[in-house]
């Protein structure tokens, strides 16, 4: 289990601003898609991986340090893509056990049984 500072701009990606910038330059890749809309929804539900991709490449070719999201398993969950190589400071870690509260929150989540 770790921590760490990260450095640089990082795209919200399923904020208003940044939903307005990418609907219009996604749109022809909706329709290949079946999709009807982009919205934060598409972009949080997994199910249009492609989308994801081509939203974060145009990103990626903006200079962002990665993107920042909102996890689709509870709004409470933040969810960091970093693209490499990413610049970290204040890293620290420490070794977990299987009943470390992080961790069971996590499998709870997931919907994966950690053994004892």
């Amino acid at each position: 289990m770790g921590t760490a500072r990260l450095e640089g701009n990082y795209a919200d990606i399923c904020g208003s601003e940044w939903l307005a910038y990418l609907r219009p330059k996604l749109a022809p890749d909706c329709v290949d898609l079946g999709l009807k809309e982009l919205d934060a929804s598409v972009l949080q539900s997994g199910s249009s991986r492609r989308i994801t991709q081509i939203a974060s490449r145009i990103v990626y070719e903006l200079g962002y340090a990665g993107i920042y999201y909102r996890s689709r398993y509870g709004h409470d969950v933040e969810t960091w893509a970093l693209f490499e190589p990413f610049p970290l400071r204040d890293t620290y870690s420490r070794a977990i056990t299987r009943n470390d509260p992080a961790l069971v929150q996590a499998a709870k989540i997931l919907g994966i049984e950690v053994g004892s």
